[in-house]
Order: C-alpha cells, then sequence, then structure tokens
C-alpha cells in the first residue's frame, strides 16, 4: 500500500503474512510515520538549511519540527498525483514550485512501484524544469522491523563520522565488521552515519525470510540510521554525501543538472523464503 498524500510513501508492504517494512500508524501524523518514502531533490542534511551553489544563496526552511537543519529535501512533505495504477504497479508524479524557504529550482519528480510475485521495485525521477543549472540528489528511505538476532550484511569501505547535530566530520576507512560485526547491527550502538564504498547490495536475514536489496549505480552509498531500543532501523540507498553543498572538496557530491536535464535511480526489495 502506499499513500499520495503522504509524499507517496509506502504505508504497509508484508511477504509470508509478516512486516518486509515497519507498517506505518494509523492514522499518520507525521512525514516521518510511512514505512518507506523517497529523498530528493538532496538527501539527509543541509546545514542550518543554509548553502551557496554557483554563488547562489540558499536558505531553506527546515523540513522537520525540531529539527536544525534542512532535512531530506521537497518530495517527502508533498501531496504527489497519481498517474497510472493496477493491482501491481503505480505511477505518481510531482511538480516542484519554487516559493520562499524553499528548494530554488523548479522541477518534476516521478515514483513507480512494480510488485510481482516476490520483489517490489521502486524508480524515481527528477527533472529539472528550471532555466538554470541545478544540483540534485536522490534516495530511499526504508524503515525496517528490528529484532535481536536479525543479520544485516552489506560491504562498505568507510564511513563519514558526525558531530552532535549528525553533520559530517572526517571520513574514517573501515569494513564491515567494524560496524556490523558477524553481520548483525549492534544494538547498544547507535548509528546516523553515511557509509561510502557501498556495493548497492544489502542483505536482511530474518526468521522466516531474507531480503536482498540492490540498488542502481547512481546510489553508491548507504545511510544507515539505527537508534538504540527503537525496534527499527534504517537503511537508505543515497547519491551523495550529507550537507554535500557545503562541502564542495569532498567526493560522492550532488549531480548538477542542466535545464531539461534527468536523473534516475531505483532499488528493488527480493523477498526470499527461508529454508
Amino acid at each position: 500500500m502506499i499513500s499520495p498524500s503522504h509524499g507517496g510513501g509506502v504505508i504497509s508492504f508484508q511477504a509470508f503474512g509478516e512486516p518486509v517494512l515497519k507498517s506505518a500508524p494509523v492514522p499518520m501524523s507525521g512525514p516521518t510515520d510511512p514505512a518507506a518514502f523517497v529523498l530528493l531533490p538532496y538527501c539527509n542534511r543541509i546545514a542550518d538549511g543554509h548553502a551557496e551553489f554557483e554563488g547562489e544563496a540558499l536558505q531553506l526552511m527546515s523540513t522537520l519540527s525540531g529539527e536544525p537543519h534542512a532535512l531530506h529535501g521537497e518530495g517527502w512533505i508533498s501531496k504527489w498525483e497519481v498517474k497510472t495504477r493496477s493491482e501491481t504497479s503505480a505511477e505518481l508524479f510531482y511538480v516542484h514550485k519554487p516559493t520562499n524557504g524553499t528548494w530554488p529550482w523548479a522541477f518534476e519528480a516521478t515514483q513507480y512501484y512494480e510488485l510481482s510475485a516476490n520483489r517490489l521495485v521502486h524508480r524515481l525521477k527528477i527533472q529539472n524544469i528550471s532555466e538554470r543549472q541545478m544540483p540534485a540528489g536522490l534516495g530511499f528511505h526504508p524503515y525496517f522491523p528490528r529484532e535481536v538476532g536479525d543479520g544485516f550484511a552489506a560491504h562498505v569501505e568507510g564511513k563519514w563520522n558526525v558531530q552532535d547535530d549528525l553533520l559530517p566530520t572526517l571520513h574514517e576507512d573501515g569494513c564491515a565488521d567494524d560496524y556490523w560485526p558477524n553481520d548483525q547491527l549492534n544494538s547498544g550502538l547507535p548509528l546516523d552515519h553515511c557509509f561510502t564504498g557501498w556495493n548497492g547490495k544489502l542483505t536482511l536475514t530474518r526468521k522466516n525470510f531474507q531480503i536482498c536489496l540492490a540498488a542502481s549505480e547512481e546510489l553508491g552509498l548507504l545511510h544507515v540510521y539505527a537508534p538504540v531500543d527503537a525496534g527499527f532501523f534504517c537503511a537508505e540507498p543515497v547519491s551523495h554525501m550529507p550537507d554535500a553543498l557545503n562541502r564542495p572538496g569532498e567526493p560522492d557530491q550532488m549531480q548538477v543538472l542542466q535545464p531539461g536535464e534527468i536523473f534516475k535511480a531505483s532499488i528493488s526489495y527480493l523477498i526470499e523464503k527461508s529454508a
């Protein structure tokens, strides 16, 4: 199930009678309630909502109550239009027109969901419809249930350390064994970090089934948000590092779209029954 009025996000996704994603509450009251939502035209945080691009100053309002930084862009807090739908697919459309405190470039975006017997594919597209260059990022923000003993396996080569306000500081090299030893998240270690060198594959092992998440090559980073004792975690395939506009000398930057140019990305969830 999806909700066009809540960012076009997923409300419920189940397999074998169990939740694949953390189900949304009923009724929903805020933008973080959906089980999964998209990130666009940027991912994660922009410090204090302020940045510059090609000499143009951006001042973005907070997109989440209590959050000092601009977070996750416009898509997740907006209503989307249903263009087509069937029992196994849906296409959603959104047009952004700049207003004070929002993203200062006009763009169009499309989400496309396609469900088959054991796979959900989620595609995302953004097009710059302004008359000047636009920075752009794409990402996906699924919430997964978290239980003791669940498996978490992903190849990474490092992560961005963060300060108290969760903005990145220094990059450190590392490997999966440093962050999720024995292919499990550390229940006592809170995470809200962007991991680099990700190969686009994540395997989550539950008691009765396995989830194989695969991301397109545009999504080369995995942001993991795992609060202690929260009963959930987020594993977010993203195209750029947090606060990228304020760190132009670092790798993993946003795309720069010319007027009319399109940027696409996708993820898929493959669900396999345990033997």
